[in-house]
């Protein structure tokens, strides 16, 4: 299959929905400078992904790499091509512009999981996507979105309202800020039961290698990497992880197909002296994670999920993209963490079963 990954999967933070501009009342002109000011922030429902995306910061380095943004020039797929994922019913054939569709995206397994409530598998257009467009209906997403598989019905909740309230902000998050905005808490309250109850036997989703070398591999649309073709590999620095697709079937948005971490030699044992405290540096992951790092309804599970996006929260809250409440007790750690803590302690728990 060549890389046609849907242009959705790449473009939907800035195209995905339509634009709807915001009028100003004559009585909103008439308010004081500071509620003026809170009036037109862009913070409202209704702002589009577009709107955000130039407010957004710039992604952290040095981990610019797990930002995932797909590159420019890619050539469109035949919108007349079918595609059914592989262990799929054969009946299903769709096109790429189908399996991108914001509000009706596929789902290949149905079977396997409990009815997707209707915000979960389609959303309400125009500005809350179906929550499988980039989750899947298994909750465990990709590389540019995040596994939401079995995190509790509070967690989902709060985090949803720190996209709303600007409290996390990356170029990853114009889309969810988007819906996080619109989204009624009664659809909020059915996506988060929903995902919070993916039992852990369809929380695995990270293979982690620990290696000097991985298969050469290259970005394609979406951000994703994929293998490249032939026996070549590439070094594994050691400031360096490569998280890649499993097959090509990613771009079907197969959830049966998941992703490999290619981690630096010595990056599990280094982690893994980061999670017990940095030799007393700090308070261990596990007083806030739980011993199994699968957490609990304050605390988020961080054990088996993608290096890549771990790295992102945790680099956002050095930098001081995610913040108030949504930073939560790590305020009191973050400052204490390098970079190579970071990366470290990301290949580490990614490493773990969730």
């Amino acid at each position: 299959m060549k890389k046609i990954l849907f242009a959705a999967l790449a473009l939907m933070p800035v195209l995905a929905f339509g634009a709807y501009a915001q009028k100003v009342s004559p009585k909103a002109k008439a308010k004081p400078a500071a509620a003026a000011a809170a009036s037109k922030s862009p913070f409202q429902a209704g702002a589009t992904a577009r709107d955000l995306t130039p407010l957004m910061p710039k992604p952290v380095a040095p981990f610019e790499w797990a930002y995932p943004v797909g590159p420019t020039g890619l050539p469109r797929p035949d919108p007349t091509a079918t595609f059914t994922a592989e262990g799929a019913d054969p009946s299903m054939k769709l096109t790429m512009r189908q399996i991108g569709d914001a509000n009706g995206p596929p789902d290949w397994f149905p079977k396997e999981h409990a009815p997707l409530p209707q915000v979960v598998g389609h959303g309400r257009a125009p500005h809350v996507p179906a929550c499988t467009l980039c989750h899947l209906p298994n909750g465990n997403g990709h590389p540019e979105s995040a596994s939401i598989s079995g995190l509790s019905v509070k967690y989902i909740t709060d985090q949803m309202h720190a996209f709303r309230d600007g409290a996390r902000q990356n170029i990853r998050a114009p889309a969810m800020v988007e819906m996080a905005l619109d989204i009624t808490e009664p659809e909020l309250r059915e996506a988060a039961n929903y995902f919070s109850r993916i039992p852990k036997s369809q929380q695995k989703w990270i293979r982690v290698v620990e290696t000097s070398r991985a298969p050469a591999n290259h970005v394609g649309a979406g951000g994703a990497r994929f293998f490249d073709k032939g026996a070549n590999t590439m070094p594994v620095a050691p400031d360096m992880i490569y998280e890649v697709a499993e097959s090509e079937q990613v771009e079907l948005r197969n959830d049966h197909v998941g992703f490999v971490d290619y981690v630096p030699m010595g990056s599990l044992a280094k982690g893994r002296i980061v999670a017990m405290g940095n030799k007393g540096k700090m308070r261990t992951c596990g007083s806030c994670h739980g011993d199994d790092y699968r957490g609990h309804d304050e605390a988020p599970r961080i054990a088996g999920r993608s290096a890549y996006y771990l790295i992102r929260q945790l680099a956002d809250m050095k930098a001081g993209n995610r913040k108030g409440e949504a930073l939560g007790k790590m305020k009191e750690i973050i400052g204490k963490l390098s970079d190579a803590d970071i990366l470290n302690v990301s290949a580490y728990m990614a490493s773990r079963n969730p």
